[in-house]
């Protein structure tokens, strides 16, 4: 009796600990109140999809994420922050490898667009937080984790916890002095550029419902 309660017992601690543990590996943005001083660039890891992973959202906005190509806008995912569960998805489709990318998000149907691209924000404020993710939560697998901040800069408390994804086929470069390679500036420009347009298109034609 006293083997199979301890046997038991030693079950449901490890069970417990299992699931406090299950959701620990997404990461969080270790200096909140304080705008993140790296910026990054965005590539495409190799011929093939590329999907990104919703890992969730403290925000009280709503906000959907975006995605340009090589200054092509893609448009909208479906991964919307009141609407999407940890773990949905949403497959962008093929890109190739060393493609550039670059992730935004919308918020409130239009209110502001944040890029991943800081000189891109109308605010001169960097909207990401980004780091290496080693996989295993909601079953989301290893990849590149990408945490948006969707307040103007001017009174945003910086938790970076508005809206999170981890995208699969996405190689991540820290920019070295924030200043993106020449290359890239045409192509990131004119990308953003198409959002404007874009999401008055889709203003008019996608229905929002709130949670």
């Amino acid at each position: 009796m006293t083997l199979i309660k301890t046997t038991a017992a030693v079950a449901i601690a490890g069970a417990a600990f299992l699931s406090t543990t299950a959701y620990a590996a997404i990461p969080v943005y270790p200096n909140s109140g304080t705008e993140n001083a790296e910026l990054y660039s965005f590539t495409a890891a190799a011929d093939g999809d590329l999907v990104a992973y919703f890992t969730g959202s403290t925000g009280s906005f709503e906000n959907v994420l975006g995605l340009i190509v090589n200054g092509t806008d893609l448009g909208w995912s479906t991964l919307n922050s009141h609407l999407s569960a940890p773990g949905d998805l949403f497959n962008f489709g093929p890109v190739s490898a060393g493609d550039a990318l670059v992730f935004y998000i919308n918020v409130e149907g239009g209110l502001y667009t944040w890029a991943s691209d800081k000189s891109l924000n109308t605010d001169a404020t960097n909207h990401i937080w980004s780091t290496a993710y080693g996989g295993g939560d909601f079953s989301i697998p290893e990849g590149i984790f990408v945490t948006f901040e969707d307040l103007p800069g001017t009174g945003t408390d910086f938790n970076y916890e508005d809206l999170g994804f981890v995208f699969t086929n996405v190689k991540t470069v820290i920019i070295p002095n924030g200043v993106p390679e020449p290359a890239s500036w045409a192509m990131l420009i004119a990308g953003f550029g198409m959002i404007g347009s874009a999401t008055r298109r889709r203003r008019n034609s996608l229905k929002i419902t709130y949670a």
